[in-house]
């Protein structure tokens, strides 16, 4: 089961331990990682979770990279037959753990899981393929290519493909997010990620939260009145909507 306790012990790590002495590189998906709007967001939230997730990574201390269909929102494969994972790892799983569960709960435990879910071919267009190719793709491609494509992702304002895109250009406009240190906040909390981002002068104020329930936060005193950067909701209110990332700045006067 997902732990976002385990997920911020994770980044804790890697911020606080390779301080002064490497830089880091910041991830959340990759190919051999399941597609974590699938794995630590909502498919239902799907829109809001990809946005949230994509923030609360992104603006850490570090250089971040964005894995192959991520950016539009990609979610996990989920075939009907085992025999058609091709990867070794996830095949061995399924002959070989859980094997007090039924042969339908293992092939649900890999949807969650395996790798093979990040190794379909990337969703271009509704087209046959994905538009991936006119000729037959080495894998299967993923049954919602019709909703979830590129093409989709760049016809719609409010889409994960753009929202990533302002967050980027958050990262570019600001020093904070390249020379800021980084502090968590509320380490122990189960259901939100917070964490600051601090200059001399200029200060930034990430607040994720993990679940699908409407959630309190209490904003520090110092950023009160300061600047809201960005929201994955069309308007910011007090509180937490479900899957929700609030971003706040401001810098001394």
């Amino acid at each position: 089961p997902f732990s976002l306790d385990r997920l911020k012990r994770a980044w804790r790590d890697w911020q606080f331990q390779l301080e002064g002495k490497a830089w880091n590189m910041l991830y959340l998906e990759n190919h051999d990682h399941p597609r974590i709007i699938s794995r630590y967001g909502s498919e239902k939230y799907w829109a809001e979770s990809g946005k949230m997730l994509a923030a609360a990574y992104l603006f850490q201390k570090g250089t971040p990279f964005i894995y192959q269909g991520q950016e539009i929102g990609m979610l996990n494969w989920r075939p009907e037959d085992p025999q058609m994972y091709e990867d070794v790892q996830t095949r061995w799983q399924y002959e070989n753990t859980a094997l007090n569960k039924t042969p339908r709960q293992r092939l649900e435990r890999l949807w969650r899981s395996s790798r093979d879910s990040a190794r379909t071919p990337v969703q271009w267009d509704d087209t046959e393929n994905a538009g991936f190719t006119t000729g037959k793709p080495w894998f299967y491609v993923n049954q919602n290519y019709k909703e979830i494509n590129a093409e989709a992702a760049l016809a719609d304002t409010e889409s994960v493909f753009y929202h990533y895109q302002k967050l980027i250009q958050l990262r570019k406009t600001y020093s904070v997010f390249s020379e800021g240190s980084f502090s968590l906040l509320c380490p122990e909390d189960e259901k939100i990620f917070a964490y600051t981002r601090d200059t001399k002068d200029a200060h930034l104020l990430v607040v994720c939260n993990f679940t699908d329930e409407n959630l309190e936060f209490k904003v520090p005193k110092e950023f009160e009145n300061s600047e809201l950067l960005i929201s994955n909701y069309h308007e910011y209110a007090p509180g937490l909507r479900p899957y929700e990332a609030v971003m706040l700045y401001y810098e001394n006067k």
